[in-house]
This record gives structure tokens, C-alpha cells and sequence, in this order.
């Protein structure tokens, strides 16, 4: 098959041939499962597929969740568990929503105190309408030579929501992000388009010197 290349916005999607992509060949699916390291895909004819993700190209695949459609590029045939070798996003059309506005999509980062380890690396995807307080994230803490000097990570995916007024402000947003689990729930207060920071369950800011922001990276 010939590969594609993305041409235009990552929600005005829009693929041509005769350019190029990264791999050879490509399956089309559902997510079922993502881990910042796996992948797994029920493809359209009804397979589950897998794939290894510490190597593959997300720039068209960003905050990627359960439930979404995704097209998985790798290289030769395919078998359970290789790599993949890029990604790219299908954006949903959701019926009755477009007075929503398009997607948006930003990723904040930034590296936070920890008590056990140097810091956590936090890395923040949220995805919304426009013009909506809803949405979804995708959020990955990376707890700095945690284990034996090495690195270790996990991967949160669920849904946004927006929140006013803190203790302080009583017109201050907050988003609240709810994992899909139902046991973890994280606050960030909205400083601006440009950073959040870090929130208690009862809406406080630490008050540790330390820094608790994360600023936007894309």
C-alpha cells in the first residue's frame, strides 16, 4: 500500500498518497487499551492487534484514549506486540456538537516536588471543544529514578471538567481531571492559556516554595 502523510491541522485532518509516512503498512482501529508503552487496537475487520509504543512518532497522535480511532503505521507484517512505528488520530464527529466549536488539543509539562524521589515529570494532555468545559486528558507521571536509579512511569486517561472558584478566587477556574478508574483525581488551577498549577483536593495551592506549575509545550 502507498503511505500517507498528514497535510493539514491535527483536527482538520486530511491524508494524501504519493507522499510519505513512517512504515510500510498500516492498521486502522478502536482503542481498547494504551499504556505510555503498549497499544491495543480492535482493528475494522474484527482482530484485536498490539503494539510496543517507546519508539513511535505521536506528533498526530496526541492525548490519545480509550475509544478513540487511530491508525497504526509499522513496518513489515504485522505480529503481536511489535513496534509501531508512527500514529496518527481519527477525530470524532460527534452529531449535534459543532455549535462546540472544533477540537483543541494542548500538552503541558513540568517537573514537581516529590518526597521518595528527585521529581515527578508530569505530562498533561487535555482535549475539548472549543467551547466547551468538558473533555478528556491523558496525564503521565514519570517518578525520577524511582526504582533502583531507574525511572518509573504511569498513565492516567478520563475526563475533564471545569470547576470556579478556589479559596482564594472566587472566579478562578479550575480543571478537574477524573481518571477512568475512579480512584484518582487531580486539580489544576488555570493561571493561564500557558500554565497550570498544581491543586489539593479542596482546591489549595501548596505551600511548599517549590514549584507546582506546568506550562504549555505545544
Amino acid at each position: 500500500m502507498k503511505k500517507l502523510r498528514f497535510v493539514q491541522g491535527f483536527w482538520g485532518l486530511a491524508l494524501a498518497s504519493c507522499s510519505f509516512f513512517v512504515g510500510d503498512m498500516s492498521s486502522k482501529g478502536i482503542v481498547v487499551d494504551v499504556t505510555a508503552s503498549a497499544l491495543t487496537v480492535l482493528a475494522d475487520g474484527g482482530d484485536t492487534l498490539s503494539f510496543g509504543m517507546m519508539e513511535a512518532d505521536r506528533t498526530h497522535a496526541h492525548g490519545l484514549l480509550i475509544g478513540d480511532t487511530v491508525e497504526v503505521f509499522y513496518s513489515g507484517g504485522y505480529s503481536k506486540g511489535m513496534p509501531a512505528d508512527s500514529l496518527v488520530l481519527h477525530p470524532r464527529h460527534d452529531r449535534g456538537d459543532d455549535a462546540l466549536g472544533p477540537y483543541l488539543v494542548r500538552t503541558y509539562e513540568g517537573i514537581l516536588p516529590a518526597a521518595s524521589c528527585p521529581g515527578i515529570r508530569y505530562t498533561l494532555t487535555v482535549r475539548n471543544r472549543e467551547h466547551s468545559g468538558d473533555g478528556t486528558f491523558s496525564l503521565a507521571l514519570t517518578y525520577m529514578e524511582a526504582e533502583n536509579g531507574r525511572d518509573s512511569s504511569f498513565l492516567y486517561t478520563g475526563k475533564r471538567f471545569t470547576q470556579r472558584g478556589t479559596p482564594d478566587d472566587n472566579d478562578a477556574t479550575v480543571w478537574q481531571f477524573v481518571a477512568d478508574d475512579g480512584g484518582d483525581t487531580f486539580n489544576f488551577l488555570v493561571e493561564s492559556d500557558s500554565a497550570l498549577v498544581l491543586l489539593n483536593d479542596r482546591f489549595e495551592r501548596s505551600d511548599s516554595k517549590q514549584s507546582h506549575t506546568l506550562v504549555r509545550i505545544r
